[in-house]
């Protein structure tokens, strides 16, 4: 199609603006459904498909600019009828998603089938009077109708989803909230304008609509889907929070309630393999005393991870030295350790920013397991502990001459309730724990070690 002259330069660009509308309404229709399907979240699906209509009444408009404004013929009419039913069903789904988030159900389909009936029938009436008239006031009715009317309801219909944003306090009070309540404001705005323009055209007046509007009318229907689609990610965001909270807690209660009876567990099968007399009958007793300690180790760990998420950040200055001496003190009665020798030089200097808590939860899991997993066999069995500065990182090691871990074991050590061998004796935390700690504070860890002849821990912390 060939374009001449400024008006029909103009034209030009006002269909390629309304295609450009079109592709956006697509984008964000199909953005919403994958999320709808995602999450399944009914209001969802409701807003991908007011985004549909709105992309049908784009393809409409940018057809009917360049079909012509002029003709009045059958394929004009049915662009004209196409725009005001796309228009009014989008303004309608898109509120009636609103009220789906509002009130946490969805709307019967019945119920929307109706309306859309209504506005089917509605927006054909508006079209088709006056269509065959040439009388002036008739013309201009018939123009007040197809177009006022339009503008009317969108803006109404805007202005209405921009109270119930900004009103509810289901919505977050984030980023995207912001971005689409104003949007919806600023869209109802554009459209006001618009009507009074096509009132005052109807009232005999010559208003032309600036052409740039349509690029204004563009960013403000891109900035509305943008901030849905920002609030959509903010509020799934919260609510995995929430859940995560939830669930922190639940794992906390349940399994500090579950230590009490452990431990009666315990005392009961201590003083029945004290008292009994029959060897299989204590042989039995023995692996309850097993099996108990071993479920024991798995609530405890599963504790310790749920202190580490619960526990808020208290960045302060530590003195590495009291640090190590306060972990030493917890597993220096643990099997193994009185025959380890650690090798550490104590220094002043060994001073760094971060959490006390969550490093003494890295610490102490890195210390235990080399405690646990070492080989005291060996002629001189060491854990050798380690700590440098360079500026404002610093470098924490703890190396042992024990086991060491398989090759093909080591990309999965921090995985949780990984264990390398089926033999061996953890629950597979420890080192998820150290993991999501060290994430905490803003740390990172990385391990080298060769299988018979030991593992070193390096732990890396910024800005400490």
């Amino acid at each position: 199609m060939r374009f001449e002259g400024l008006e029909n330069e103009i034209i030009a660009r006002t269909g390629a603006t309304y295609f450009a509308e079109m592709l956006i309404g697509i984008i964000l229709a199909a953005t919403f459904y994958y999320f709808s399907k995602l999450y399944n979240r009914h209001y969802l699906s409701t807003w991908a498909i007011s985004w549909v209509f709105f992309s049908l009444a784009a393809f409409s408009l940018g057809f009917g600019s360049w079909y012509g404004y002029s003709r009045m013929d059958s394929v004009r009419l049915a662009s004209t009828y196409i725009t005001q039913v796309g228009n009014f069903l989008h303004v309608i789904f898109l509120l009636a998603g609103l009220i789906e988030y509002r009130r946490g159900k969805k709307i019967s389909v019945t119920y929307l089938l109706f309306i859309s009936t209504i506005t089917l029938v509605a927006s054909f009436v508006l079209v088709w009077a006056y269509r065959d008239s040439t009388n002036d006031n008739e013309v201009l009715l018939r123009y007040f109708l197809r177009v006022g009317v339009r503008y009317f309801v969108v803006a109404a219909g805007f202005l209405a989803a921009g109270i119930l944003a900004l009103r509810s306090k289901l919505f977050l009070q984030g980023i995207g909230r912001r971005i689409f309540t104003v949007s919806f404001f600023l869209y109802a705005l554009t459209y006001s304008y618009y009507f009074s323009v096509a009132l005052a055209n109807f009232m005999g007046k010559n208003f032309v609509f600036p052409f740039f509007f349509g690029m204004i009318e563009m960013v403000i229907i891109s900035a509305t889907g943008l901030g849905m689609v920002i609030w959509l990610l903010e509020d799934e965001r919260e609510r995995l929070n929430k859940i995560n909270k939830e669930l922190d807690s639940f794992l906390y209660s349940t399994s500090h309630d579950l230590r009490s009876p452990i431990a009666s567990i315990l005392g009961i099968t201590n003083i029945a393999r004290l008292e009994l007399k029959d060897e299989i009958t204590k042989r039995y007793m023995e692996m309850i005393d097993d099996r108990v300690k071993r479920l024991d180790l798995v609530i405890s760990d599963i504790l310790k991870l749920s202190r580490s998420k619960k526990i808020e950040l208290k960045i302060e200055p530590i003195d590495f030295n009291a640090l190590l001496k306060d972990v030493i003190a917890d597993v220096k009665f643990n099997e193994n350790a009185p025959a380890i020798r650690l090798d550490y030089t104590e220094n002043t200097a060994n001073v760094f920013q971060s959490d006390y808590q969550q490093m003494k939860i890295v610490l102490g899991n890195l210390i235990a397991n080399a405690v646990k997993y070492h080989d005291i066999s060996k002629p001189d069995p060491l854990i050798r502990v380690q700590f440098l500065r360079n500026g404002s990182r610093v470098e924490v090691s703890v190396e042992d001459n024990g086991q060491g871990i398989r090759p093909e074991a080591l990309p999965k050590i921090f995985d949780m309730f990984y264990r390398a061998t089926t033999t061996s004796e953890g629950t597979g935390l420890g080192l998820y724990i150290v993991q999501e700690a060290l994430s905490k504070v803003g740390g990172t860890i990385t391990v080298k070690s060769e299988h018979g002849k030991g593992s070193t821990f390096t732990i890396v912390l910024n800005d400490a």
